[in-house]
């Protein structure tokens, strides 16, 4: 309900924030210098409308400055001070003083666009502040901007008089008649109201003549989804939003739409994407493929299980492969997809890798089998390896590495080191070599045999 708690003042005062106004209000019209109280009281919601954004469509609020409603007198100055948004008293953020009719705009323009804030009260100083050169996210028709011929306000607009501003919530078109919807605080108790559309320009309100209005460059205009018109619209049904065509609409939902052009309606949003169906038919939601179907997710599949881009009957394993729709494993002595571990290849008989190896066949190469596992192979523990020394190194110099002193006699030793312990060392050097020698040529007895001592020349050696 709407009552006026005053008498008719001057418009020298501010309305709304604004400038300064030239002459005196009458009693014909309500001016915005008048206070009113709303039902909706401080910071209660006084309407709203359903705006362009960035991300889609946003539903922006008009809180109420009752009962101070309609003047420069903030009914929560609290949340006047501070950067923007400051929390309001009503728990709502607040890009300047709760709940002016400039507010509002920069509610819409920072929090829905992430647009710089215009510092300026409503009037011509709002209209020249959006068109420096400093805000380039911001184009301004009319005063201190462009000319407003060939060009006409959209959705998300801000219309600007001589102490108010409010927010288009419709679009018009230039060179033909109208009326725009507005959304804005301070003004009225329902945080809407209209304004006419004379083809160039709008028209005046609350007695406040029309200067300018401001356009962010982000803004498309479109306020939803809208169907295909032209060429692309075929018949009334069902569109999946990635149709030629359809604009502002989520390629994976699929809409409604009545007629071309008209606004599209979600009916699903299709998990599995959208499936475009031939012109006459209606569009629908992909269905989960048979085993045998291509996907690139188990979600795809009726199974659930998308295996190498093929939906299977089961989830199948490394050692299986389900190129048909059906999991069948691999060839023996195969690979696995990823590789088995522990450097096991499939059995044959499974999809899933084996747990243990029988022989070395089972084995990827490079390992053997050993107490049924791969392992890689060892050296023979009866094989001297001198780290890379020529076992022949002493015979290709010419050095009988075997029969070095055949034909003399060793002198007799009073301990083992000299005696009987070198003679010991030789016959081992000599079993040595003839182990690393296998398949060489054979050399004589004689070579091979050192000469027989007597224990005698080495009292003491056991």
């Amino acid at each position: 309900m709407l009552r006026r708690s005053g008498p008719i003042v001057i418009a020298a005062l501010s309305a709304c924030g604004g400038e300064q106004l030239a002459e005196l209000e009458t009693e014909s019209r309500s001016s915005l210098q008048t206070a009113y109280t709303c039902a909706a009281g401080c910071g209660g919601q006084l309407g709203s409308a359903v705006l362009p954004g960035p991300h889609g469509p946003v539903t922006l609020v008009a809180w109420s400055n009752s009962p101070q409603l309609g003047t420069d007198v903030d009914c929560d100055p609290t949340a006047c001070a501070g950067g923007s948004p400051v929390t309001a008293r009503n728990g709502h953020p607040a890009y300047g003083c709760p709940w002016q009719c400039v507010e509002l705009v920069n509610r819409y323009f920072q929090g829905t666009w992430g647009a710089p804030k215009i510092s300026a009260d409503a009037g011509a100083g709002f209209c020249s502040f959006a068109a420096s050169s400093s805000l380039p996210q911001y184009w301004v028709y009319g005063q201190s901007g462009a000319s407003t011929a060939g060009h006409a306000p959209m959705a998300g607009d801000v219309l600007v008089w001589a102490g108010h501003v409010a927010i288009a919530s419709s679009s018009v078109s230039s060179g033909a008649t109208g009326t725009i919807d507005l959304i804005e605080q301070n003004a009225t108790c329902s945080g809407t109201d209209t304004v006419s559309w004379n083809g160039s320009m709008f028209g005046a309100k609350y007695g406040l003549g029309a200067l300018c209005w401001v356009h962010v460059l982000a803004n498309t205009g479109a306020t939803g989804p809208v169907c295909p018109t032209g060429s692309n619209w075929h018949l009334a049904g069902k569109y999946c939003g990635s149709e030629a065509g359809m604009q502002h609409a989520d390629a994976n939902t699929l809409y409604s739409c009545n007629a071309a052009g008209a606004a599209a309606n979600a009916v699903q949003v299709c998990s599995l994407g959208c499936q475009q169906m031939p012109a006459g038919q209606d569009d629908r939601c992909a269905s989960p493929s048979a085993n045998g179907g291509s996907c690139t997710a188990g979600k795809q599949c009726q199974s659930g299980n998308c295996i190498s881009g093929v939906c299977c009957n089961s989830a199948c394993g490394a050692c299986g492969s389900c190129g048909t729709g059906t999991c069948t494993p691999l060839a023996a002595h195969s690979t696995g997809s990823p590789a088995c571990s522990g450097d096991l290849l499939c059995s044959g008989s499974s999809a899933s890798c084996p747990a243990s190896c029988a022989t070395s066949a089972d084995c990827a190469g490079g390992t053997v089998c050993s107490g049924s596992a791969c392992v890689p192979p060892v050296a023979d523990a009866g094989v001297v390896v001198d780290g890379g020394t020529d076992a022949d190194a002493d015979a290709d110099a010419g050095v009988n590495p075997i029969a070095t002193d055949a034909g003399t006699t060793d002198a007799p030793s009073a301990g083992c080191s000299s005696g009987g312990a070198t003679w010991l060392a030789l016959l081992g050097v000599a079993a040595s070599r003839r182990r690393r020698r296998a398949g060489s040529p054979a050399i004589s007895a004689t070579a091979r045999r050192p000469r027989a001592r007597s224990r005698a020349a080495s009292p003491g050696c056991r």
